[in-house]
């Protein structure tokens, strides 16, 4: 039979199933090195060129309420004529579906048929069902060759194979959807990315777009018309083909790096540093949460681990001094940059140690006791005092609005009660200020939201709202680390009673903290406050711990 195009580019509607089965097929070169190419439409629907043979698929999508019969597959059409004596008799032509299937043998190379389709088989076809490895001996052949060598009788491809040929190189597979033959070709494209090409892709949406791509290459090949074009046109070689593949991994494996959740939200992956000894929530009955934590460091042999917090603080500094763009790129093109951006910011904090102590400490126990993703860095404002809050979280609520966490860490040497007053002082100053009023911009400006994980909290950064509209969104979290006499570097140096007058030292403290706020304007009732206060041995032992890790790093 002369090849034709019918069927073919006249039938290009969108992507159709047997564009799928097309991709399907295509990407199977990816890890087949046996697989030469793939044509589209030339033979037959699909040519998948091996190296010693070539598989001819054909793709039926043809509906119908029930499964396919062999009288179906064989069905021919036919011309009526009539015989001198005006006799109608019936001239059928060699045009079914498996005369069609079996005029593709016409290469030098041993051929391979297959049929797909979406419906089932009955029991008269289900025998070609079976694998070809698995047919020897098998009874049921007998039955269905006699049948086929009925409706085909003496007909030959052009290579001069007859129908019990066919039968024993011929498979029928049944796909019975799309969605099917699409989770197939994204697990190949996804295995493959990562086993070859060491990228992960983004599994919601790279190995998608990946398929589209493919799918309208195919097409594009398939509607060249074998008239007006050569056949190489409308093939795949696997050198092309996985060239072209990795240039789309590399696309999107780019894409995907700037769409990385650097963020774990995952507990087990998330260390805390230090150890939560008192909780209380009740306190005060007011409007806005008041919420006490007391937390310290461990003793390990009677000493206390200043090095255990130490290596806990050099933990979490990736996520305190990088930016998620930093912490993403993990090309080792940008290994160099990151570590000299990584070695700069670390030689500036050791200039604040405080701060970074008191920082990091804070940063941990949100991110290990909330469900929480952290903008960046400091978020500093632009004004003459040189404000910043030094952590600032999204924190994430599966069942209602998400919250702001906004927090301010200090660490106390010497007079605890008048480092309380200065802070409360600078804290009411600060609401007051034109630098709150402009943390909506510095906030929406600071955040990448690609790397983070998705949330609400833009409506209550606009820069027509305020915090009275959004108070109960907002929440304030101090973390004072002071000095206390209760706790000893050596624990034998200590009162057995220790952890009920630490409990009631930190209660002491964070009711100051609380009165005075209150005391300074009522306002600060409806405030959600939450207060972190870590009673240290030695605040000068613990700088010399951290520096001393932290440059060993």
């Amino acid at each position: 039979m002369p090849k034709s195009d019918s069927g073919g580019i006249g039938a290009k509607k969108g992507f159709l199933y047997q564009d799928y089965v097309a991709a399907l097929y295509t990407l199977k070169m990816l890890d087949d090195k046996s697989i030469e190419k793939v044509r589209c439409e030339v033979s037959d629907d699909i040519d998948i060129i091996y190296d010693d043979h070539i598989e001819y698929i054909q793709v039926k999508t043809t509906k119908a309420d029930k499964s396919w019969q062999l009288s179906e597959f064989t069905k021919a059409s036919y011309k009526t004529t009539k015989t001198k004596t005006g006799r109608e008799r019936k001239k059928y032509n060699n045009d079914s579906i498996l005369h069609k299937s079996l005029d593709c043998d016409a290469e030098h190379l041993n051929g391979l048929f297959r049929i797909v389709t979406p419906r089932d088989v009955y029991a008269n076809l289900s025998y070609l069902k079976i694998p070809l490895s698995e047919r020897s001996g098998n009874p049921r052949r007998e039955g269905i060759l006699k049948s086929l060598r009925g409706a085909l009788r003496d007909y030959e491809s052009p290579n001069g194979n007859n129908v019990e040929y066919w039968l024993d190189h011929a498979t029928w597979q049944v796909i019975a959807t799309d969605e099917q033959i699409k989770l197939a070709a994204f697990k190949i494209i996804t295995t493959v990315a990562y086993e070859y090409c060491g990228v992960h892709l983004n599994p919601t949406r790279d190995p998608q777009r990946i398929l589209n791509d493919l799918l309208t290459n195919l097409i594009e090949k398939s509607a060249t018309s074998i008239v007006l074009r050569s056949e190489d046109q409308k093939t795949y070689t696997r050198k092309d083909f996985i060239y072209w593949f990795k240039k789309e991994v590399e696309h999107y494996g780019n894409q995907a790096r700037n769409q990385l959740k650097v963020y774990t939200t995952d507990s087990a992956k998330l260390t805390a540093i230090l150890d939560t000894f008192l909780t209380d929530d009740n306190l005060y009955r007011l409007e806005g949460d008041k919420s006490c934590r007391g937390i310290k460091g461990k003793y390990h042999r009677k000493k206390y681990k200043y090095e255990s917090i130490s290596k806990g603080i050099t933990k979490w500094l990736p996520e305190v001094l990088l930016r998620p763009s930093e912490i993403a790129d993990q090309s080792p093109e940008k290994l160099e940059d990151k570590i000299q951006s990584y070695a700069s910011k670390k030689a500036h904090i050791l200039s604040t140690l405080d701060s970074l102590i008191a920082n990091v400490l804070l940063h941990s126990t949100i991110r290990t006791s909330y469900n929480s993703q952290p903008i960046p860095a400091h978020l500093y404002i632009d004004d003459e005092k040189g404000t910043s809050f030094d952590n600032v979280h999204i924190l994430l609520n599966d069942h209602e609005p998400d919250s702001l966490i906004m927090g301010f860490s200090h660490l106390i040497e010497g007079d605890v009660d008048g480092s309380l007053e200065k802070i409360v002082e600078k804290f009411d100053e600060l609401l007051e200020s034109d630098a709150f009023s402009s943390r909506n911009e510095k906030i929406l400006e600071d955040k990448e939201d690609s790397y983070l994980l998705k949330h609400d909290i833009d409506e209550i950064l606009q820069s027509n709202t305020s915090l009275d509209e959004h108070i109960s969104r907002f929440r304030f979290a101090f973390f004072l680390g002071y000095e206390t006499d209760i706790l000893k570097c050596n624990q034998c140096e200590m009162s057995k009673e220790y952890l009920v007058e630490l409990e009631a030292e930190v209660i002491s403290h964070f009711q100051k903290l609380i009165d005075s706020l209150i005391e300074k304007d009522d306002f600060f009732e409806d405030l959600h406050i939450y207060v972190y206060l870590c009673p240290i041995p030695s605040i000068d032992t613990l700088k010399s711990s951290v520096r001393k890790v932290v440059e060993e790093v």
